[in-house]
């Protein structure tokens, strides 16, 4: 399965057009169709993507990593995609410090999840030294 692009394009040209029909009466509506219109795309980006999850994953058992170190990459990429989409929703609504709060928020929850990596580096660091 490839991902359909022109699918995706198609859903993002209508909720443009939508959100123009409804950016005079309501703009609450247009916020709807945007956020509605988001997801559907994310959605399917998320359902074509996932064998290349399986793919990175295979590579790592057959390395013989350890299961860790894939689990806290998929979190951070999951991370990284959640905080994104909340700080374009929260400029696109007009509304610029809880965008940057979320992107604080998001960079904040990166250093907690890479803290485990940082103590086995200090471990390698201390034993080679």
């Amino acid at each position: 399965m490839d991902l359909n692009v022109i699918s995706i394009a198609a859903i993002c040209i209508l909720a443009s057009i939508l959100c123009k029909l409804f950016d005079s009466s309501g703009k609450e509506y247009a916020l709807y169709i945007k956020i509605a219109s988001a997801l559907a795309v994310m959605t399917v980006i998320i359902f074509f993507i996932s064998p290349i999850a399986e793919t990175i994953h295979n590579i790592y058992e057959k390395a013989g990593a350890d299961e860790e170190y894939i689990t806290i990459l998929f979190k951070a990429l999951g991370i990284c995609y959640i905080t994104q989409f909340a700080c374009d929703l929260c400029k696109d609504s007009g509304e610029a410090l809880l965008a940057s709060q979320a992107e604080l928020a998001g960079k904040a929850a990166l250093i907690i999840l890479a803290l485990p990596l940082f103590n086995t580096l200090t471990d390698i660091v201390t034993k080679l030294i």
